[in-house]
């Protein structure tokens, strides 16, 4: 079903028409995985491995950001995600399937799932005040540092980082 019409559409569409000619999609998504894919599968990958050399891959590597409050916060504080337009129940949802589906094993074990009340907090206040790439970089330099985060985490935008 197609709940929501953004970016991502064209991505979803293609899926639904080569799965079937059908009135129902061959394939039953999550309210959560739809909304990744409606909204940000078009730039990070259908399952969280990104084409571009733009655009972070998140399979296997999102999860580290729950080491650190700071790195927690900045999944929700990212423009694209803070300006969804998601309500924060279904924001939450996607940041959840996004961190431990396809970040699956890169979670601290101790890690809390992202509640609405918090994304809504952090959603208030997007990253539009920094250079979001000098930012991620001392962020991802520090989870690689203390945490033992993957030097993988550096790679995006043709290069490190």
């Amino acid at each position: 079903m197609i709940r929501r019409a953004t970016c991502g559409l064209g991505l979803v569409v293609a899926l639904h028409l080569a799965g079937t000619a059908a009135a129902e999609p061959a394939i039953r998504f999550t309210a959560p995985r739809s909304d990744y894919l409606l909204g940000c599968g078009g730039c990070h990958g259908y399952d969280g491995v990104s084409n571009s050399s733009r655009v972070p891959t998140l399979k296997g590597l999102v999860g580290y950001y729950l080491n650190s409050g700071e790195g927690r916060a900045y999944l929700a504080r990212l423009p694209n995600v803070a300006f969804s337009n998601l309500n924060d129940e279904e924001l939450a949802a996607v940041l959840n399937y996004m961190v431990f589906d396809l970040g699956a094993g890169s979670a601290p074990p101790d890690a809390k799932r992202y509640e609405p009340a918090e994304v809504g907090m952090w959603r208030k206040r997007p990253l539009t005040e920094v250079r979001l790439s000098a930012f991620r970089r001392q962020l991802v330099d520090t989870l690689i540092d203390r945490y033992h985060a993957p030097a993988a985490l550096r790679d995006y935008g043709g290069g490190p980082y």
